[in-house]
C-alpha cells in the first residue's frame, strides 16, 4: 500500500511545518509509495522548471515572473517580470546566462546570472515551445500558420537561421553533432522524431508514428513518451527506429533522464523506469499536476500547478522528490 505522507497542509517546506490557506486544496493527500517529498516553495502557477548546479529556475505564469531559488529551498528571487511560459521547456541555463522564451511576445531573451540588463536575441518568432543550448548557439522551436521551425542564433550575435521545417515542433535536444526534435504535440504535428545537423542540412526521420510529449537525450540514446498510447520509448541517436521500454507513460506531463532512470509525469503522478527498460514504477502521487521536471543527484524537482473549474490557480508549488 502507498505510504501517506500527510495532507498538503502538513507537508514540510525545507524541513519546517507549513500550511495552505486554500481549504479546497488542503484536503488532497500527498501519497508516495517509495519517496520522500518536500515542498521547497509555494508559487501561484509555476512552469518550465529547470536547474543548474546550485539553483532552480522557473516561470510563474500567474505572476508573469522568471525566478530563481537554491535547490535546498529558501528565498525566491525575481530575475525578470512580464514573462509568459506555458510549456515545460521554456528555460535553459549555462554558466553565464539564463535564457527563456517569452511566449506572448514571440521573443527569445537572456539575462546574466550575475545580474544586469535583459537582452533580446530574437523577436517575432511566433508560437514558441522549447529552447536548448550548446557552447556556441541558442536553439528554439516555433510554430505558426506556415508550420513549425527549428531555429538557431549565435550567442554572440547575428540573425536567426532556420535549421528544419515541419508540422509542429515541440521539444528539442542538442548534442555535439545534431539537433533532435519532436514534430508532435498531442493533437498537432507529424508524429515524428527528427534529426538535423546543428549547422543545417538534410532532415532525417528517426522514428515515425510517435505522438511524442517530452524528449530527452543521454549518451547515445533519445527518450520520449507517447501521449495517447502510453508507452515510454528509446531510440539510438545514430540509427532510425525505436523500442518501447515500458508501457505506463501516457497523458500530459514532462520527461527527463539521468544516469540510471527515465523519469516522467502523468498528471499528478511521477514515474520512473530503468534506462535499460522494465516495469515502470510510481514514485509519488502528488496533489496537483506535475507540468515540468528537473533532475539532480537522484532527486526529482517538480513544478506543480492545480486550477479549479473556472481556471483559477488554487495550488502551485516546487517540490523535491527523493526515492
Amino acid at each position: 500500500m502507498p505510504r501517506i505522507l500527510g495532507l498538503v497542509s502538513c507537508i514540510a517546506i525545507a524541513g519546517a511545518a507549513c500550511a495552505v490557506d486554500d481549504p479546497a486544496a488542503a484536503h488532497h493527500a500527498l501519497v508516495s509509495p517509495t519517496a520522500t517529498v518536500d515542498v521547497l516553495a509555494w508559487s501561484p502557477a509555476p512552469s518550465s522548471l529547470t536547474s543548474d548546479r546550485n539553483s532552480l529556475y522557473w516561470i510563474d505564469d500567474a505572476d508573469q515572473t522568471l525566478v530563481r531559488m537554491a535547490k535546498g529551498g529558501g528565498s525566491v528571487a525575481v530575475l525578470a517580470r512580464g514573462v509568459q511560459g506555458r510549456t515545460p521547456w521554456c528555460i535553459a541555463v549555462d554558466a553565464q546566462h539564463v535564457y527563456w522564451l517569452d511566449i506572448d511576445d514571440g521573443a527569445v531573451r537572456r539575462l546574466p546570472l550575475a545580474g544586469g540588463a535583459v537582452e533580446t536575441l530574437a523577436t517575432g518568432e511566433g508560437d514558441l515551445y522549447a529552447i536548448a543550448l550548446d557552447r556556441s548557439y541558442v536553439y528554439w522551436s516555433s510554430n505558426g500558420a506556415g508550420g513549425g521551425r527549428v531555429r538557431r542564433r549565435s550567442r554572440w550575435g547575428g540573425l536567426p537561421v532556420t535549421l528544419a521545417s515541419g508540422s509542429f515542433f515541440s521539444t528539442l535536444v542538442v548534442d555535439a553533432w545534431f539537433v533532435y526534435a519532436a514534430d508532435a504535440h498531442v493533437l498537432a504535428g507529424a508524429n515524428q522524431i527528427i534529426r538535423v545537423p546543428r549547422s543545417g542540412g538534410a532532415k532525417v526521420v528517426m522514428s515515425a508514428d510517435e505522438d511524442a510529449l517530452g524528449l530527452a537525450g543521454a549518451g547515445n540514446d533519445l527518450y520520449w513518451k507517447r501521449f495517447w498510447t502510453g508507452d515510454v520509448r528509446r531510440a539510438s541517436k545514430w540509427l532510425p527506429g525505436a523500442t518501447t521500454i515500458t508501457d505506463a507513460g501516457g497523458g500530459w506531463g514532462d520527461l527527463d533522464v539521468d544516469a540510471a532512470y527515465v523519469w516522467w509525469s502523468t498528471g499528478p503522478i511521477l514515474h520512473r523506469v530503468a534506462r535499460s527498460g522494465g516495469p515502470g514504477a510510481i514514485v509519488a502521487e502528488l496533489p496537483a499536476w506535475a507540468n515540468s521536471i528537473a533532475l539532480d543527484g537522484g532527486a526529482a524537482y517538480l513544478a506543480l500547478d492545480a486550477t479549479d473549474v473556472d481556471g483559477e490557480h488554487v495550488l502551485g508549488a516546487i517540490v523535491r522528490v527523493r526515492p
